[in-house]
C-alpha cells in the first residue's frame, strides 16, 4: 500500500497533480479542486507530501491524493456508501469542503448536500443514514475528528460504537478522558492507552 509520496510538485490543476520524486519516477495523482488549491498555495512546491489512495482496478491504477488525513478518511467512507464509488468520492470532495460536509450531515442537511456535484437528494439521504455518526464534529474546538477516528484510537471508537454509542458522544468523551489523564497516557503505546481508557470511556457512556 502506498501512504503518501514525497517530491518536487512540477505541475497542479483542479483534479491532477504531477509529482516527481526524488528517484527520478513522476506520479500522477487525481486530487480534489479543494486539495489543489491547498497544495497551489504552498510556497514550497520543491518538498511536497501528498497521501494517496491506491485503486488498483482489472484494466488499470489509479492513484488518489489528499492534502490532510481527514480529506482520505471522508473518501474512503464515502465509498462505503452504496452506488458511490472513488470517482464520485473526489468530485464530492471538490464540491465541498470537508469540514462543511461533516456539518451537513451532523445537521442532517439533506437540502445542502442535494445541491453537491456528484450527491443529489437520493444520495444525500443515503450520506446522512450512513455516515451522520461516523463522520463527527468535536464540539468543543469545531475541529474535524475523521483524523481521531482514523488514528491510533479507531478500534475503540469502532467498539463502543458496534455497542450501540453515537460516535459523536464517544469521540467527546474520549478527548474529555485523555485530557484528564494525560500524564498517565504519557510513555505508554498505543495498545496500552487504548486498555487503559476503553473501560473509563464505556463507564462514563453508559451513567
Amino acid at each position: 500500500m502506498i501512504n503518501a509520496i514525497t517530491g518536487r510538485l512540477t505541475k497542479i490543476a483542479p483534479d491532477y497533480a504531477y509529482l516527481l520524486c526524488p528517484s527520478g519516477v513522476e506520479y500522477r495523482v487525481e486530487v480534489s479542486s479543494n486539495a489543489s488549491a491547498i497544495f497551489a498555495a504552498l510556497p514550497d512546491k520543491d518538498n511536497v507530501r501528498i497521501l494517496c489512495y491506491l485503486q488498483h482496478r482489472e484494466d488499470a491504477m489509479t492513484l488518489f491524493g489528499f492534502s490532510s488525513e481527514e480529506e482520505r478518511f471522508c473518501f474512503e467512507q464515502l465509498q462505503t456508501v452504496p452506488g458511490i464509488g472513488a470517482r464520485q468520492a473526489q468530485r464530492i470532495l471538490s464540491g465541498i469542503s470537508v469540514q462543511n460536509l461533516v456539518k451537513a450531515l451532523d445537521a442532517q442537511d439533506v437540502k445542502t448536500l442535494g445541491k453537491v456535484p456528484g450527491i443529489g437528494p437520493k444520495t444525500a439521504q443515503k450520506l446522512v443514514l450512513q455516515l451522520r455518526n461516523v463522520l463527527v464534529l468535536d464540539d468543543e474546538d469545531d475541529a474535524q475528528s475523521p483524523k481521531e477516528q482514523s488514528g491510533q484510537f479507531r478500534d475503540l471508537i469502532d467498539s463502543l460504537a458496534e455497542m450501540g454509542f453515537e460516535r459523536k458522544q464517544i469521540v467527546r468523551v474520549l478527548g474529555e478522558i485523555r485530557g484528564e489523564n494525560a500524564l498517565i497516557l504519557q510513555g505508554k503505546d498505543p495498545r496500552e492507552a487504548e486498555s487503559f481508557l476503553f473501560p473509563l470511556v464505556l463507564r462514563r457512556l453508559s451513567r
